[in-house]
């Protein structure tokens, strides 16, 4: 069955620097089997060779395809782009840098009724047959090797097809269901016209398409198919056979503005002048007046009266229309330019980061609210969720993001199917977890049956407590119990009972406790079997958001905003914090460190994340290092580092994970 094609180039976007053009062409002799070429190509980082770029492309194509018509077409089509990936080396090999700027090109023939393609860059084809979308182009790319155009796809075409050349992945800003929909209009240049339509408050850069239509037998362009083209071409953002004609539809729409609103007074004024002339007496209905340069007849005053105002409420009605269109085009450009001073900002943090990283913090705070504000709006929401993308990229690149891979090293959940840990510790290079009333060891990565804490007691924090190699649980109740020798006993205190607290630690023969309530720290000092009275240890520190300590020779409490009290002897000492993170700690829950370790380790569950702090001994604080993202960890709730063996261990409601720091 003999099919006949027509073609349609649209481009939408503004141009950003990149070079965007569409090339068709067919030797109009031949026969069905001479077919037609298609070539769609965005270059981008690489404007002064841009267009002999896509000359070269287009002259070696048309030659390599229509050389031999007595060929098979699939065999000419791969000789032709054979010969295109010839030429592109070549260019490659006469620059000093090897570089050509990034390529994003579809090349495309139609012979009879089969289409042939190959793709390199970000560049797709689509297929809407029967109301169903599909990405023809998908693979063609994904060879690594040196040419750019690797591989060659092909399929039959059917009456009704429409086939698309895209200069970029469409798919980000239209579902393919919804493509579909707009690629199924009663014609081509209507289904480009609402494509355009759709795509102008969807991006930004300039980008190129190509729309062929499928249809029976041999048939040139109607005389009104013909003019629709011509009166399309007239309207903004014009999608025409010249890619780089300036788009002038603000003015244009200005201007049809000012005409309108011109007509609308004369018509104001004629009618006032013909309300006034009423007044002269009674009209008879074969009046002949001359009005305008025009003959009316047949008409009372009334009724043309009637008429005008007709056409003034019809005329008012059509510049409200062009005002409403004039403002959306502005709010686009509006938009569009904040989305561009974002893009700016981006770059400049990312340059200022590299010595001021507190600025350029700053930037990206300014440039996200921007971003946000454009994505809310309604208007370019694929580029504002890309730019907000690239923000966060900046910030992981600015706070030293790294996603760890890390193994399961036990599994609680094998010796108690409800378990819910809390905790790790680690004594004598065995690794415990712990929840309620339970404890779990960790051997050789294998856990062992679990030890019963108490049965009436329920744990909420634990300690390791070298001074007696031993194990301290500290339960809701106040009470404290030992872990030793694998028996758990009670441990006294001269006081009767412990104080209150959320957290505890031990460090020397000394036991502490937070105790963010009444702003304190209790410490208990051990002789032998017990501990005496508790004393308070803070003397003028505010504890109150307190969450969790940890020691050196000093004293680390964990604020519940990621603020880091620091005390010796009791005396809050200044903390400066070096080159915080972009991304601030906001929910912190553990702190960890020990005597002869370099650094502050602090987790975030809330953002799946453990900070690293180098201790800075020159100014007593810290500078902050880099943070450890484990996005698949759901509730991480402790962690223990092993200086030892640079790594550290992860606990969750069940199980016990091993990352390399």
């Amino acid at each position: 069955m003999s099919l006949r094609t027509h073609h349609e180039f649209l481009f939408v976007g503004r141009d950003e620097g990149s070079f965007v053009e569409n090339y068709a062409y067919d030797i109009g002799e031949g026969g069905d089997n001479s077919g037609k070429i298609y070539i769609n190509i965005e270059i981008q980082n690489n404007p002064a060779e841009a267009e002999a770029i896509g000359e070269t492309v287009f002259d070696t194509l048309r030659k390599g395809f229509f050389a031999d018509l007595e060929r098979d077409p699939y065999e000419r089509f791969e000789e032709a782009v054979r010969l295109v990936n010839k030429a592109l080396q070549k260019m490659k090999e006469e620059k000093a840098s090897d570089y050509l700027g990034n390529l994003h090109i579809l090349i495309a023939a139609i012979v009879d009724n089969t289409l042939y393609l190959t793709q390199t860059g970000e560049a797709e084809a689509y297929l809407v047959r029967k109301r169903l979308c599909s990405t023809v182009s998908e693979g063609l790319g994904e060879d690594d090797g040196a040419e750019y155009f690797a591989n060659i796809a092909s399929g039959t075409l059917e009456p009704g097809d429409l086939v698309l050349l895209s200069s970029t992945r469409l798919l980000r800003y239209v579902s393919k269901t919804d493509l579909a929909k707009i690629l199924s209009g009663r014609n081509l240049i209507s289904s480009l016209g609402e494509l355009k339509d759709y795509m102008m408050t969807e991006v930004l850069g300039r980008v190129g398409f190509i729309g062929v239509g499928i249809a029976e037998g041999v048939q040139k362009l109607t005389a009104t198919e013909k003019g629709q083209i011509e009166e399309h071409l007239e309207k903004e953002e014009s999608y025409s056979n010249t890619p780089r004609q300036k788009n002038e539809g603000g003015s244009a729409m200005k201007d049809a503005l000012n005409r309108l609103t011109g007509s609308v007074d004369d018509l104001r004024r004629r009618v006032t002048a013909l309300a006034s002339s009423r007044k002269g007496g009674a009209t008879s209905p074969t009046v002949r007046q001359e009005s305008g340069g025009r003959l009316i007849a047949g008409f009372t005053k009334e009724q043309i009266m009637a008429l005008i105002i007709a056409g003034i409420l019809l005329l008012t009605l059509v510049v409200w229309w062009l005002r409403a269109q004039a403002s959306e085009q502005e709010k686009i450009e509006s938009f569009a330019a904040t989305l561009n001073e974002v893009q700016e900002t981006i770059s400049s943090a990312e340059t200022t980061g590299q010595f001021n990283k507190d600025q350029a913090g700053e930037m990206l705070i300014q440039a996200e609210g921007k971003a946000i504000e454009v994505l809310n709006s309604g208007y370019h929401r694929a580029k504002a969720n890309e730019l907000l993308e690239q923000i966060q990229d900046a910030r992981n690149l600015l706070d030293g993001v790294v996603h760890p891979e890390y193994r399961v090293i036990a599994n609680l959940a094998e010796k108690r199917e409800n378990v819910s840990a809390l905790g790790l510790l680690e004594l004598n290079d065995i690794l415990y977890a712990y929840e309620y009333n339970a404890l779990y060891p960790i051997i050789l990565d294998q856990v062992q049956d679990p030890f019963t804490i108490d049965d009436n007691e329920t744990v909420i924090a634990g300690t390791v407590y070298d001074e007696d190699d031993s194990l301290l649980f500290y339960t809701k109740s106040g009470k404290v119990m030992e872990f030793k020798d694998n028996r758990v006993t009670f441990v006294d205190t001269t006081d009767g009972a412990f104080k209150n607290g959320v957290a505890i630690h031990a460090y020397s023969n000394r036991f502490y406790i937070l105790d963010p309530s009444e702003n304190q720290i209790w410490r208990y000092t051990r002789r032998r079997d017990s501990f005496d009275s508790g004393e308070p240890y803070n003397v003028n520190a505010d504890l109150q958001n307190g969450v969790d300590l940890a020691t050196d020779i000093n004293v680390y409490v964990l604020n519940n905003d990621g603020y880091i009290t620091k005390l010796f002897s009791g005396n809050r000492e200044d903390f400066p914090i070096k080159k915080e993170p972009t991304d601030p700690v906001e929910s912190p829950t553990k702190i960890y460190t020990e005597v002869d370790m370099g650094a502050i380790y602090v987790l975030e569950p809330a953002k799946k994340r453990v900070l690293v702090y180098f201790k800075d001994d020159r100014t007593g604080g810290a500078t902050y290092n880099r943070q450890m993202v484990f996005d698949d960890l759901g509730d991480i709730r402790d962690m223990w580092v092993d200086k030892d063996t640079n790594k550290i261990y992860l606990l969750d409601e069940t199980q016990v994970y091993e990352a390399a720091l």
